[in-house]
């Protein structure tokens, strides 16, 4: 998401007021809530709260195209479900409204905030329990990825290891010049590979696939958790990382595990923390320098620096972040 995309509306209404605190965390910017209910420190809705019905918003229930008509522009538009939500929702966008989506699920939710690309301007998730809330901080943690903190490591050895089962992704999505997954041996310390976006004489270029690695490997999917290369399959969201540390989610449209001859690449950074990948053996398998550059395994040398991403230490009980004592080597 780019630093000009505007904050999305996110208002949730807890059917236990005691769940205000898990609503923020889940990435709430508003609560509806009764009067004197604790918000979390957010603004409230309601006839007496921070965001008021016909000052702050206007309340809608799109039946037919006329009704279309008759939403006003110049404040934000709360919209009702009805028999059709989705093309309601597209023309209104079309037409400049600044729409909030009333949802009553996580997945109607993330239906509404990609609507047309851009989405609605935000969600009113109504009677919501803890599952819902904790469901829809998940669908945020997928469409507003935070940024990461890259930096460089230098390559160490560079060794070829045989034989090997690897795990090429195959999104649902193109990737621009820079742009790949997070893969490595260990769960704190992980390469940037590149996406077979670069042009070559031999075979086109895949602009929509990572080559990512032996399938034992690590890639970092959204809301800070990671899955084996092995277990990825088409649906599941994957983090895709720009050289600059900017992430967007895309799904897996297939994970393709093939047997090829595979090298293992090493480095360490000026921290002395050791990286660690397993990678098809062949040209168009590509980490990325830190200019941003895609450079192939094959050229790479002891001495050259790549773009690594190193996280806290610790171990990772079914993909999630857990304090224990570790040693991956």
């Amino acid at each position: 998401m780019s630093d000009s995309t505007p904050r999305k509306h996110i208002w949730i209404e807890p059917a236990d007021p005691a769940d205000a605190h898990a609503a923020r965390e889940a990435g709430a910017t508003a609560l509806v809530l009764p009067e004197g209910a604790d918000t979390a420190g957010l603004p409230r809705v309601g006839s007496d709260g921070d965001l008021q019905e016909g000052r702050d918003f206007d309340r809608y229930r799109i039946k037919r195209e006329s009704d279309e008509e008759a939403v006003r522009h110049n404040r934000l538009a709360v919209v009702e479900p009805a028999e059709w939500t989705i093309i309601p929702a597209e023309n209104l966008i079309a037409r400049g409204a600044k729409v909030v989506q009333v949802v009553d699920t996580a997945e109607q939710a993330k239906l509404a905030l990609t609507i047309m690309e851009q989405g609605v301007a935000g969600i009113w998730l109504r009677n919501a329990d803890r599952p819902a809330i904790e469901a829809l901080g998940r669908v945020l943690d997928e469409l507003q990825p935070a940024p990461l903190s890259l930096t460089e490591a230098r390559i160490t050895a560079i060794t070829p290891v045989g034989m090997g089962d690897r795990s090429c992704l195959d999104l649902i999505g193109e990737l621009d010049p820079g742009e790949g997954l997070l893969v490595g041996s260990f769960n704190h310390a992980r390469f940037l590979v590149h996406s077979e976006n670069v042009d070559n004489p031999h075979c086109a270029a895949r602009p929509f696939r990572v080559n990512a690695g032996a399938i034992h490997g690590y890639v970092v999917t959204p809301g800070d958790r990671v899955r084996y290369l092995a277990e990825m399959a088409s649906g599941d969201p994957a983090l895709v990382v720009g050289a600059d540390g900017k992430t967007r989610a895309l799904a897996v449209g297939r994970n393709k595990i093939e047997r090829r001859p595979m090298v293992q690449i090493e480095a360490v950074d000026d921290e002395a923390n050791v990286f660690s990948a397993i990678l098809q053996h062949a040209e168009t398998i590509r980490l990325v320098n830190p200019e941003g550059k895609a450079v192939s395994v094959l050229d790479l040398n002891p001495g050259d620096r790549v773009r690594v991403s190193l996280t806290e230490r610790g171990g990772r009980h079914f993909g999630r972040r857990v304090e224990e004592t570790i040693l991956e080597r």
